[in-house]
């Protein structure tokens, strides 16, 4: 489809908020299906941005999902939030994402539909990109300017400017100002990196919300 018609759904979708967005900024567009969230829930998208093909939101009564200016989102990504999910400016996304604030607690010996959830907001700072199929873990907060691999599954803290990969995913190089990469300076900056991960991990195991997770 051409490009105005897409900029046209955004101005249809920005039209009804905020019946299911909160806020649709100018010049937004919808490449593709629109998968309607809940009526009257706190999403907030841009100016600039693109949304892909069957991209879902999904919040509780009281969660919220803050998209910033210029975010793509490619098709079939998923963003699920029990508290909040917050990504900044210039952001690309690639096919099926997810993106959850929440993750089921498991104990052996029974199902894990009933055992409850962890939950921890998730911030990604600007100019990030993710790579396709990526999974992003409560509590996540990426640095400005990272790149996350393809497939990796990310759960911790990370500094701006770093290639984050694998899973379980860790930082595995530095970004350099005229993008190429470098290894980790240091094992003890590679401890560091890892360090501050399994500290978040470790809280968020810890404080874990015992609510249902999304309503």
């Amino acid at each position: 489809m051409l490009p105005w018609f897409w900029r046209m759904k955004g101005l249809f979708v920005g039209l009804t908020s905020p019946l299911f967005f909160e806020r649709v900024g100018r010049g937004t567009q919808f490449t593709g299906r629109i998968r309607w969230p809940m009526p009257f829930r706190r999403i907030r998208i841009g100016c600039g941005a693109m949304i892909g093909h069957d991209v879902h939101f999904q919040t509780s009564r009281t969660s919220r999902i803050t998209i910033g200016d210029r975010v793509s989102l490619n098709t079939g990504c998923h963003l699920v939030a029990s508290e909040a999910i917050s990504i900044g400016d210039n952001v690309a996304v690639g096919e099926y994402v997810s993106i959850r604030d929440q993750e089921h607690k498991f104990m052996p010996g029974t199902g894990v539909r009933d055992q409850g959830f962890k939950i921890a907001a998730i911030k990604i700072g600007a100019n990030v990109w993710i790579g396709r199929g990526a999974y992003i873990g409560p509590g996540s907060d990426i640095g400005p300017g990272s790149i996350i691999a393809a497939n990796s599954v990310v759960r911790g803290v990370f500094p701006e400017h770093v290639l984050i990969a694998g899973a379980p995913a860790t930082a595995r190089r530095k970004i350099l100002p005229d993008g190429k990469t470098m290894a980790i300076a240091s094992e003890a900056m590679l401890d560091h990196v890892s360090g501050q991960t399994n500290a978040r991990n470790s809280n968020i195991a810890a404080t874990g919300n015992e609510r249902s997770g999304v309503e």
